[in-house]
C-alpha cells in the first residue's frame, strides 16, 4: 500500500493548510484529482478502497460531506489517510456543496475551511489519534454486536428448530413456488431502486412476486401486482390484501387481530404462527414451498446496515438466510447481471464465418462443385434477363 506524507505547504504566517477545491462527489471523479487538491468527497463509512484512490491521487486535503466513520463498523480509511499526513474533516450537513465550488482556493485551519480569509464552513478535524481511538472503539462494537448476533441466533434455533429443520408449522401455499424463481420485497435499504433494478428481470422471467409486510405496498406503488403477501396484520394495508393472490397473516399467538378487516377484503387467509419478521419469515416460507431461486429486495447491503436491526431480527433474519443458502440472491446482484447489454455483430460475424466454413468445406466435394458450378449458371441466366429488361 503506497502512503505520501503530505509536504508542509505554509510558510511564514499562514496556517494550516491551503490548496484548490475538487469535487469527487462520485468514485469516477476521484481520476481528476490532481497533487495537493482539496477533495471534496461524499464517502460514509470511508473505506479502505476510497482511501488509498485518495491517497495515490496525492491530495493535501479531504472534506468528506458525511460522517467518515460512524462508529458502527470498523473501517480503516480515515487512519490511513491520517498516516498518509492528508488533513480529514467531516463537514455536517450539505452546505460544502453550496458554499463551495471546484476551482476555489481555500486555506483549512482546525476544521474551518476559509475563502479570501472568510469562513465558508467548518467540521470536524480527525487527527491520528482520533481515527485510531474511532477505529478502536468501532471494533470493539463490532465484537459486542457478532456475539450478540451469535447468541440470538442460537437462541433462535433451539426455539425454532423443528420449523428451520422440518418446515413445521409453515403453510403450504395455494400459488406454486415449486422450481419457480421468487422475489421477496422488504420495505428497507434502497428498496424501491432495486426493484426498479429487476424490471427487466420481472418482464423476461415472470417470478412469483411476494410482499413482505409494507413490502407489499412497495410493490404496488411500482406498478406491479404481489401474488403473495406476508406479514402481522398491522403491516399489511388493506390495498395490499385486496391486489393480492394470497395473504398469509404471521402470528406469534395463533389468534388474529381485528378479522374484520379481512372479511370486508373478502379473502381467504393463511395463518403462519412464528415469531420473526415479516421478511425473514417470508423467505422462510419461499424456501420452505421450494422455490428455486430468492431474489430480496431491500436486504442489508453491509454488515453494517445488518447488525443496525435489533439483535434478535438480525439473529432471525441472519438464520433465515442461512437456511436458503445459495437459493437467495440479492437483488442488486440480479440487476448487475440483467443489465448487461451484448452487442449483436460478434455474434452475427462469428454466424457469417460458421456459413462461409460449411460452404468452403461443401465447395470442394464432388457434389458441391457441381451444386456450385450449377448455381453459377443460374446467376449467369439471371444477370442476362436482367440485362434484356433494361434493353
Amino acid at each position: 500500500m503506497a502512503i505520501w506524507k503530505r509536504k508542509t505547504p505554509v510558510s511564514g504566517d499562514v496556517k494550516g493548510i491551503v490548496g484548490t477545491v475538487r469535487f469527487a462527489r462520485r468514485d469516477s471523479d476521484v481520476a481528476s484529482l490532481r497533487e495537493g487538491d482539496i477533495a471534496v468527497v461524499d464517502h460514509p463509512e470511508l473505506d479502505a478502497r476510497q482511501a488509498q484512490h485518495l491517497i495515490d491521487r496525492r491530495v493535501r486535503g479531504v472534506l468528506n460531506a458525511t460522517p467518515s466513520s460512524s462508529g458502527r463498523v470498523p473501517n480503516v480509511g480515515p487512519q490511513m489517510l491520517s498516516r498518509a499526513g492528508i488533513l480529514l474533516v467531516d463537514i455536517a450537513g450539505t452546505d460544502v456543496w453550496s458554499k463551495l465550488k471546484s476551482g476555489d482556493r481555500v486555506r483549512i485551519e482546525d476544521g474551518r475551511v476559509f475563502r479570501d480569509e472568510i469562513l465558508v464552513v467548518s467540521g470536524v478535524e480527525l487527527d491520528e489519534s482520533r481515527t485510531t481511538s474511532d477505529l478502536a472503539e468501532a471494533k470493539s462494537g463490532l465484537a459486542t454486536r457478532l456475539d450478540s448476533l451469535a447468541a440470538n441466533a442460537t437462541d433462535h434455533i433451539h426455539r425454532e428448530h423443528a420449523m428451520l429443520l422440518a418446515g413445521a408449522h409453515v403453510p403450504r401455499l395455494r400459488t406454486k413456488l415449486r422450481g419457480r424463481a421468487v422475489v421477496v420485497v422488504s420495505r428497507a435499504y434502497d428498496d424501491v431502486a432495486d426493484l426498479r433494478g429487476l424490471r427487466r428481470y420481472i418482464s423476461d422471467n415472470d417470478p412469483i412476486l411476494i410482499g413482505a409486510g409494507p413490502g407489499a405496498d412497495t410493490l404496488l406503488k411500482a406498478g406491479h401486482v404481489p401474488a403473495i403477501v406476508v406479514g402481522a396484520l398491522d403491516n399489511l394495508s388493506d390495498a395490499a390484501i385486496r391486489a393480492a393472490g394470497e395473504v398469509v397473516v404471521t402470528t406469534s399467538s395463533g389468534k388474529l387481530d381485528m378479522p374484520e378487516r379481512l372479511e370486508r377484503q373478502g379473502k381467504e387467509v393463511v395463518t403462519f404462527v412464528s415469531t420473526g419478521s415479516d421478511d425473514d419469515l417470508a423467505l422462510v416460507l419461499a424456501d420452505t414451498n421450494d422455490a428455486a431461486v430468492i431474489v430480496h429486495v431491500g436486504a442489508p447491503a453491509t454488515l453494517s446496515e445488518f447488525l443496525e436491526r435489533p439483535p434478535t431480527e438480525a439473529a432471525r433474519m441472519f438464520v433465515a438466510r442461512l437456511r436458503a443458502g445459495a437459493k437467495i440472491v440479492d437483488a442488486k446482484a440480479v440487476h448487475h447481471f440483467t443489465s448487461q447489454r451484448f452487442a449483436l455483430w460478434p455474434v452475427l460475424l462469428l454466424l457469417a464465418a460458421g456459413v462461409i466454413a460449411v460452404a468452403a468445406a461443401v465447395a470442394v466435394t464432388p457434389v458441391g462443385s457441381d451444386w456450385f458450378g450449377s448455381l453459377g449458371d443460374q446467376l449467369a441466366d439471371l444477370g442476362t434477363w436482367i440485362k434484356g429488361l433494361g434493353s
